[in-house]
């Protein structure tokens, strides 16, 4: 009766071993095994692939065998270990100006206390038709104390075969004096030249009040209006013709990430004559201090001379420079 009951019990196993985990712990502990069969039943397995991992940061020699063993204890893959984050390769303005560092130390070096930014566009063509452009802007900002200051620069030059069909320029000052923490006063004035446009010259000086609507991280928003006077040279031969103003302005700007600004400044002066300026900027960061920017300007003047044409447009792509 044993002897049969024997025979039964071996026949059985012999039939079973096949369907069994063909698990080899040749190199696997009994606990590390224990381990990963009480890991792989709990939870639904949630934190077996975790415990593989912790097994083979542990005996790194046996990477291959406890891989294969939890394998055979839990079919579902498991995941390899992702791979250790490599540090990126400098970006070639590290250690130069053109870095952030470098435009901090050259900002304390020059006019400390101020935002600086040169901005830098240019065109060349040869061909049938050949064309040089050329163009420069600067400008400097601080605020200090209830202050808040802005000057600014501008010159534009093109040549078309030769014969000069742009040649523009520009200097305007800012001054800004908090009243409270949402209104200012404001004081500007600006000199403007340009050889082939509405105006030969123009001096513009107003004052005026200001509202801040907007003034967070995200967006700013400065609303000011009062009286103005614009002392006009239409021509380049001739006297300035002197008006009295009013005007308004808006200043807009959007940080709308990290590496991206969008700002548009509108002016309007309204009297005897009425001229409208629009100034659009998009600026993307693209390295260190370095970032492109692309800028639309759209000028018009009531009363131009007759052979001018009441509004020019102006487009420029470049590169800035922030220290």
């Amino acid at each position: 009766m044993t002897t049969k009951y024997c025979k039964t019990a071996l026949t059985i196993g012999l039939i079973c071993l096949p369907l069994l985990p063909n698990v080899s712990q040749a190199e696997v502990t009994p606990d590390q095994f224990n381990l990963l069969m009480v890991a792989a039943e709990k939870d639904g397995g949630k934190d077996f692939a975790t415990l593989v991992e912790l097994l083979v940061a542990a005996n790194p020699g046996d990477e291959e065998e406890i891989r294969r063993v939890a394998a055979q204890v839990m079919p579902e893959p498991v995941p390899e270990p992702e791979p250790a984050p490599t540090t990126p390769a400098p970006l070639p303005v590290e250690g130069t100006i053109f870095s952030d560092s470098g435009a901090q130390k050259l900002s304390k070096l020059f006019l400390p206390g101020w935002d600086k930014e040169i901005e830098l566009n240019g065109l060349f063509t040869t061909g049938n038709t050949k064309q040089k452009s050329f163009g420069a802007a600067t400008k400097f900002h601080r605020e200090s104390g209830p202050y808040e200051q802005t000057v600014a620069t501008y010159f534009d030059y093109n040549t078309s075969n030769s014969v000069t069909n742009k040649r523009r320029y520009g200097l305007s000052f800012k001054n800004d004096y908090s009243v409270s923490d949402i209104s200012y006063v404001t004081g500007f004035a600006s000199f403007e030249g340009d050889s082939f446009g509405a105006f030969n010259k123009r001096l513009t000086i107003n004052a005026g009040y200001g509202l801040r609507v907007f003034d967070n991280d995200k967006f700013k928003w400065n609303v000011e209006g009062g009286p103005a006077m614009l002392m006009t040279k239409p021509l380049a031969t001739g006297d300035y013709e002197t008006d009295i103003t009013a005007y308004a302005s808006s200043l807009f700007s959007w940080n709308i990430n990290d590496r991206s600004d969008f700002e548009n400044e509108t002016k309007v002066f309204v009297g005897s004559v009425v001229v409208i300026e629009n100034k659009t900027d998009y600026t993307l960061k693209v390295s260190g201090a370095l970032s492109g920017k692309l800028s639309f300007d759209v000028l018009y003047n009531r009363d131009a001379p007759l052979d001018r044409k009441k509004t020019d447009t102006i487009t420029r792509i470049g590169v800035l420079y922030d220290f």
